[in-house]
């Protein structure tokens, strides 16, 4: 069911790094129930090895296909899908619903600002019989009322990417944020042995990926001393705005080497700039997420590369994690989607979509 990856670089620090839900590396085992109804509160949260992180392939081979009752029904509560990421998130979660025979609905909201708008649908979604609630919340706590609400019903809570929550039995399916901007760094520290200025694209200062991704490029960084960071500053996940900021960061910074967007939308906008000002090809631009309009422009030269997240398996992952919930088998609470470069060394593998 999965690609394997050829990456240029494999985040296989996400597995090993010291991170507030990740003890160890470790399989959970469960029962082998497979029945479509929930139990109590106390029943799922037991069920959530909170402490525990394991990739979604060790997942996969440990618990085995999981399977539905025919009166399950799985709901997923995305963000905005004029980000083509999130389409591709809930394109896996519906594909893998449909091919489990599962009845499931998907409610997304009008812009990346749109926290109360997302709260609504949650709670709508979580009143109309959802036997699982699955959501990619716009910011960190702003679903945690929900999340505990559907706990207290013996319901399944997921999140599919960003904004990992603290409630406890919520099990997180993706990537390690930190691990992504760490490795941005290092992957441009690999391409300036010689050192230089750096600037940095902030995504939505309320998001949990922008902190994390941000927090894990400083960090990396401090790794590579000859690197200076010389401006960063929030576009909001808004291509216009990052030319916009790119533009002025390159007006004060003539000698700038290299930007990190934290996601590709907005490096579209950083490869705007740097184009505009006659620098293309000699100023590296590192986003992240692996949307395909970026891997064309690496394809093309134009952008250096994406810390390339795999949103479609992240997907699919919720639907199993959730399945496997339902019938009564231990899940870790971290579900690790690792990320990965890509690059003009591999962008020829991944020609459409996203993994």
């Amino acid at each position: 069911m999965y690609r394997r990856l050829r990456p240029t670089l494999v985040l296989t620090a996400a597995a090993a790094a010291l991170l507030p839900l990740s003890a160890c590396s470790a399989t959970p085992d469960g029962g082998d129930s497979a029945s479509s109804g929930s139990g109590s509160s106390s029943d799922i949260v037991s069920l959530v090895q909170g402490d525990q992180k394991t990739d979604i392939e060790s997942l996969t081979t440990s618990l085995g296909e999981p399977k539905a009752g025919s009166d399950t029904k799985l709901c997923y509560v995305t963000r905005t899908l004029a980000n083509e990421f999130w389409g591709y998130e809930r394109d896996g979660f519906e594909a893998e619903a449909k091919r489990l025979g599962v009845d499931y609905e998907t409610y997304a909201v009008n812009d990346e600002a749109s926290i109360t708008e997302q709260l609504d649908k949650a709670q709508s979604a979580l009143n109309q019989g959802c036997s699982a609630l699955l959501a990619s919340p716009i910011s960190a706590t702003a679903l945690d009322s929900v999340f505990t609400s559907a706990l207290s019903q013996g319901i399944p809570a997921i999140v599919l990417n960003d904004a990992k929550s603290t409630v406890p039995g919520v099990v997180y399916v993706g990537p390690d944020a930190s691990t992504i901007g760490e490795t941005a760094a290092d992957y441009i520290a690999g391409k300036l042995p010689d050192g230089g200025k750096v600037a940095m694209i902030e995504g939505d200062p309320g998001s949990s990926n922008a902190q994390n991704r941000g927090t894990g490029f400083k960090a990396g960084l401090e790794k590579h001393p000859n690197l200076q960071l010389v401006a960063s500053q929030s576009a909001k996940w808004d291509t216009n705005q990052a030319q916009t900021i790119a533009t002025a960061m390159l007006t004060a910074n003539p000698d700038l080497k290299a930007f990190y967007a934290q996601n590709d939308t907005m490096a579209l906008g950083v490869q705007a700039a740097v184009d505009a000002k006659g620098l293309t090809g000699q100023v590296l631009i590192v986003g992240t997420d692996g949307i395909p309009q970026a891997k064309k422009q690496i394809d093309a030269g134009a952008v250096t590369a994406t810390v390339s997240e795999r949103p479609t398996t992240e997907g699919t992952a919720g639907v199993q994690t959730a399945l496997w919930l339902l019938g009564g088998k231990q899940v870790p609470g971290w579900v690790d989607v690792p990320a990965f470069i890509v690059d003009k060394e591999n962008v020829a593998d991944y020609p459409t979509g996203m993994p």
